[in-house]
């Protein structure tokens, strides 16, 4: 794949972003799920993008969480209906608040399945939407709109994201003065 360099004009709503960062936690996940990428956002509209990172699911200004990435790849389900990039937004954005899913990103691992994965918290055993990691929130939200990326929304993966057939490779996103 070559690269190709798109700005943040070039955006649209739900797009996904995976980046990676020079921390030791992106780097213990790029291990453990043998990626390049360590996180995944969407993209909401305007500047904004909604992540779910310890300790919460939030809301963030685009350029701001930038800052800190090596490197940021947009992927985007090109058959997407105006009504469900509004899905997906709406549903991601009514997850603000939520808890980040430590145990969930760690069982989604190649460690965690080794392992058979780390015990769940109980709130998340009656209900796999109580609270989410990074990739979980993207697959979650897209189903919700009937877009079905992964057999299992809760075991998604950013790797699972970048290779995923359902979802084209759109551009690296290249910043102004960054």
């Amino acid at each position: 794949m070559s690269v190709k360099m798109i700005t943040l004009g070039q955006l649209k709503k739900g797009d996904i972003i995976l980046s990676t960062t020079a921390d030791t936690v992106s780097k213990i996940v790029k291990f453990s799920i043998n990626s390049k990428f360590s996180h995944a956002r969407l993209y909401i509209g305007g500047e904004y993008i909604i992540e779910a990172i310890d300790p919460v699911v939030r809301e963030e200004k685009l350029l701001k969480v930038l800052k800190g990435d090596l490197y940021s790849v947009v992927y985007r389900a090109e058959s997407l209906t105006e009504l469900q990039r509004a899905n997906i937004i709406s549903y991601a954005t009514k997850q603000r608040g939520k808890e980040y899913d430590l145990s969930g990103a760690i069982g989604s691992s190649a460690v965690g399945m080794a392992t058979a994965g780390i015990i769940p918290t109980v709130s998340n055993l009656i209900n796999s939407e109580s609270d989410f990691y990074c990739s979980e929130l993207v697959a979650f939200a897209y189903s919700n709109a009937g877009i079905k990326l992964e057999t299992f929304s809760s075991q998604t993966t950013p790797k699972d994201l970048a290779q995923n057939k359902k979802l084209k490779y759109v551009g690296h996103l290249k910043i102004q003065g960054m």
